[in-house]
């Protein structure tokens, strides 16, 4: 899949360099990218939902 993206120029000259260093493309560092910040997204979704569900259980007798 293609994608097209506007970055600010000082960003992109560094991940240019980064990339570079690191042997990959790109391609490939802004994938890795993109996966590391879904990987954060959903895991802050995840603990969103989990909240959201322990606010709605109701204890029942004693909790001692």
């Amino acid at each position: 899949m293609r994608h097209s993206v506007s970055i600010d120029e000082e960003i992109g000259k560094e991940v240019e360099a980064v990339a570079e260093e690191e042997g990959i493309s790109i391609s490939e560092f802004y994938a890795r990218a993109a996966e590391q910040q879904l990987k954060r997204v959903r895991q802050r979704r995840a603990i969103e939902e989990l909240d959201r569900r322990a606010g709605q259980v109701e204890a029942h007798g004693d909790a001692d």
